[in-house]
């Protein structure tokens, strides 16, 4: 009779997208903020103990490759989980008692979730684990999960497309790693690309200036100085490229290729 009603750690069961879906979680973020509560909440996701086990994949730090298309079996079978921890504080999780085979990590996304919208690297637990659904080839799966999100319904997938696209056409890490590094190095050029645009755009201004009497009169370097502390959002692109000439202002371009500008840091 005792076994019978035992839970049974390694068979977290199947929730209503028909998968199971499991997390552990350490504590280590907000509980008002954490997609990975909000889903356990909802019953989409399964909370385990720490001496449970699931035997689909887990997203986790110490995984030792990256999720593919070659796990698309595995996790129709047994499904996801993963770990909710803070990368600041991976020393404070006991890995060792964690009770999971197939630990995977992910290749190079980018987050939609309000606190780090834009950012590589930074997803939150409910994008991880949709971004594994839709790498494997189960994108209905990974939809699903976004679904239970007002930011996230549609805008994450839209916002990595072109990358969730090419992760979901290889058949093996090998390959996912391979279109990450692509990418990445596209990215790095296009960047170097603008960047080195702004820094003509700047030049061919500095040459106009100094033989255009009028345009000194109309912009001082009294209106500079204004500028210098207005917000760069205000200031108008030529403007812009003189205040980056005098050092005022610098350039910041991230890997996606979008410049922003922050101001320069006086000289010691």
């Amino acid at each position: 009779m005792g076994r019978k009603h035992r839970d049974n750690a390694d068979s977290p069961g199947e929730n209503a997208l028909g998968v199971p879906l499991a997390m552990w979680d350490f504590d280590h973020c907000d509980p008002k903020r954490c997609s990975g509560r909000r889903l356990v909440r909802l019953g989409v996701v399964r909370q385990l103990r720490l001496n449970q086990g699931f035997r689909g994949i887990v997203l986790s730090p110490v995984g030792t490759g990256v999720v593919s298309r070659a796990d698309a079996a595995l996790v129709r079978q047994h499904g996801a989980a993963m770990i909710d921890c803070s990368w600041a504080r991976l020393d404070d999780v006991p890995f060792a008692r964690i009770r999971a085979t197939h630990n995977r990590l992910l290749p190079y996304l980018v987050a939609a979730n309000p606190v780090n919208y834009g950012r590589p690297w930074r997803l939150n637990c409910a994008e991880a684990l949709a971004a594994a659904f839709f790498i494997v080839g189960w994108p209905e799966i990974g939809d699903a999960i976004m679904a239970n999100f007002k930011w996230g319904h549609h805008a994450f997938r839209e916002l990595n497309a072109a990358l969730l696209d090419k992760y979901a056409r290889c058949e093996s890490a090998d390959g996912v790693l391979q279109a990450q590094n692509d990418w990445i190095a596209m990215a790095d050029r296009e960047a170097m690309a603008r960047e080195q645009q702004l820094a003509d755009y700047a030049q061919i201004n500095a040459g106009s200036d100094s033989g255009s009497g009028s345009d000194s009169g109309s912009d001082s370097d009294a209106g500079s100085e204004s500028d210098a502390g207005s917000d760069p959002g205000q200031i108008s692109e030529r403007r812009m490229a003189r205040l980056v000439r005098q050092g005022r202002y610098r350039a910041v371009t991230d890997r996606l290729g979008n410049v922003t500008y922050v101001k320069a840091e006086p000289a010691p």
